[in-house]
């Protein structure tokens, strides 16, 4: 068995619901599940942001989630860190340090978290990183202090939006507490995209690819100009060519299937375990 099948396989945990802690690590682990994205205001019942979190439903979610065998691989924190306003953006960067105490709380894997929309074709993309750039010290520090890890999502149509970008932060940063979390159909953005979709994918490796610590799993198919989810296998997503990669080079990290549907779901999870062989 090589280090990445070992991977964990799990879900985006509000796919499935917002629940009670106990009821939605129950259901969880009954799915067979192993690992969670976990964002506590969009799964956990109550919880209506980070302000809402404090020590007692942390210790319900830890204790659940650890009687029920489902680690939480990454807490999901999605904050608006590229605003061009700085004390909107510095606002964005202070719910996120809140996370981070969350996340060492619960002993997540990872805290993770995309940038915030640009043009695909935008000018002025330079200043935008910059005010990227300085959020992302700032969690940095934060993180480090805490021991926790901090995994961001380059994504197509927003300020990191690819891996050379990406690259390029990660080295500026230059902490081990910075990674990246691969989402391939988060960095394809039309159909003229999906036919060059293998040199996306071999620039993500060449560039970050030593730098991925988790892996978002989904398919789709374009409608016109829309993205439309398709259980995996069904789209046009060359995920045997993703995992491929990840079987010869990476360690054991979480791979979660985003966008789950509860009635197809073992499918998609079956699916995933076979991609791993």
């Amino acid at each position: 068995m090589t280090e990445f099948q070992k991977s964990k396989v799990g879900i985006r945990a509000h796919d499935f619901g917002c629940m009670k802690p106990i009821e939605l690590a129950t259901v969880l682990a009954d799915a067979g599940i192993e690992t969670v994205q976990l964002a506590l205001p969009k799964a956990i019942l109550g919880v209506e942001s980070v302000y809402d979190v404090n020590s007692t439903i942390l210790t319900q979610v830890k204790d659940a989630f650890n009687e029920k065998n489902v680690e939480i691989g990454v807490l999901g924190c999605y904050m608006e860190i590229g605003l061009s306003d700085k004390q909107a953006r510095l606002e964005e960067v202070e719910k996120f340090k809140i996370g981070i105490t969350h996340a060492a709380e619960l002993n997540a894997g990872l805290i993770g978290t995309e940038t915030s929309g640009f043009p695909i074709d935008g000018e002025n993309r330079e200043p935008a990183y910059q005010n990227l750039k300085d959020s992302v010290l700032r969690m940095v520090e934060h993180a480090e202090k805490h021991d926790v890890t901090i995994a961001i999502e380059p994504v197509a149509f927003h300020v990191l939006n690819s891996a050379k970008l990406a690259r390029r932060l990660l080295d500026e940063v230059a902490s081990k507490k910075l990674k990246i979390i691969f989402d391939p159909v988060n960095l394809i953005h039309t159909q003229a995209d999906i036919e060059i979709q293998e040199s996306i994918y071999h620039n993500v490796f060449e560039l970050i690819g030593s730098d991925i610590a988790a892996l978002h799993v989904k398919d789709i198919v374009f409608e016109g100009d829309e993205k439309v989810w398709r259980n995996l296998g069904k789209g046009d997503i060359n995920l045997s060519s993703v995992f491929n990669w990840l079987q010869k080079n990476s360690t054991a990290i979480p791979l979660l299937r985003e966008e789950i549907n509860p009635n197809s779901a073992q499918s998609d999870l079956n699916a995933i375990r076979q991609l791993m062989k």
